[in-house]
């Protein structure tokens, strides 16, 4: 079933999870075993094509294999580690970004559910009325001048199948505007954006229209961290990008990305990522 998709993104596949020629869609690899990488699943889906991955999500660990495929509603923090890739069969994966206003409307056009999951990501396997989508959407990358006219139809196709299956209550956190949910999605986005300010609990909730007991258990049951969590792991994952890039020392990432104290950013770095700040960066430019 996945055959036919493999062979496009053996080619157009990248280790630093570059974006394709179709802008929401990005195609990654490895060919060899990774350490365990904090990171956050934004809203998308994301599609196991070979090898497997492990992947550890508010305290629960799942082992991805060929065909597996998630969808998040929200930013949600997790750790993933590749735990079966070679050069000979690499480890490939599938994220496409998705469009809320593709979701919408087509939730104007099908029949309403009510919806009892909680939570902000949901895993099934993958049939062929996901990937037949795909497959086209794939191909658009050998025919770049179509990209344009054919890739928002299939990207819709794609979104009307996942609505219909195992995973669609989660696609439609997305395109609702729901009022528990939208106000923890716009406090996670509002966070995400100002991760480096100060931040009051108390004044981000009223923000939101909502009081602070119930946005403190309600931001937990969709994004499985506390807020203060939440935002640390948003700064940690940014002053990592910015000590990979060699822009910035250790003392200055501290400051710039909102902490007071560089010996509690370099505390808090070695607790999330297994490494002292200073190494990780050296180590990253060897890799370079």
């Amino acid at each position: 079933m996945l055959t036919k998709l493999i062979s496009t993104a053996v080619r157009y596949g990248s280790v630093a999870g570059v974006p394709t020629a179709i802008p929401q869609l990005t195609i990654w690899t490895a060919e060899a075993p990774t350490d365990q990488i904090p990171a956050l699943f934004e809203p998308e889906f994301y599609l196991l094509l070979q090898g497997a991955k492990r992947m550890t999500i508010a305290g629960q660990t799942f082992e991805c294999r060929a065909g597996t495929c998630a969808v998040a509603s929200v930013g949600l923090p997790f750790t993933s580690e590749v735990i079966e890739a070679s050069p000979e069969r690499p480890y490939l994966g599938l994220e496409l970004k998705l469009d809320a206003s593709i979701v919408t409307s087509l939730l104007l056009d099908i029949p309403d559910r009510t919806d009892q999951q909680s939570g902000a990501i949901s895993i099934s396997q993958a049939d062929d009325s996901i990937v037949e989508p795909l497959d086209r959407l794939l191909r658009l990358l050998d025919a770049p001048s179509e990209i344009g006219i054919l890739a928002p139809q299939f990207e819709r196709e794609l979104c009307y199948r996942l609505l219909q299956g195992p995973m669609g209550s989660r696609l439609r956190q997305i395109g609702r505007h729901s009022a528990r949910f939208g106000q923890i999605k716009m406090a996670a986005q509002w966070i995400c954006e100002n991760a480096d300010k100060p931040m009051s609990i108390g004044w981000l909730a009223a923000s939101v229209g909502m009081s602070v007991t119930s946005f403190h258990r309600h931001f937990k049951a969709v994004t499985a961290h506390t807020p203060l969590a939440y935002q640390r792991h948003i700064r940690l994952l940014d002053a990592r990008r910015r000590l990979a890039s060699g822009s910035s020392n250790v003392t200055a990432t501290a400051f710039a990305t909102g902490y007071a104290s560089p010996s509690q950013f370099s505390r808090e770095y070695k607790r999330v990522f297994g490494i002292a700040p200073i190494r990780d960066r050296d180590a990253v430019r060897v890799r370079q």
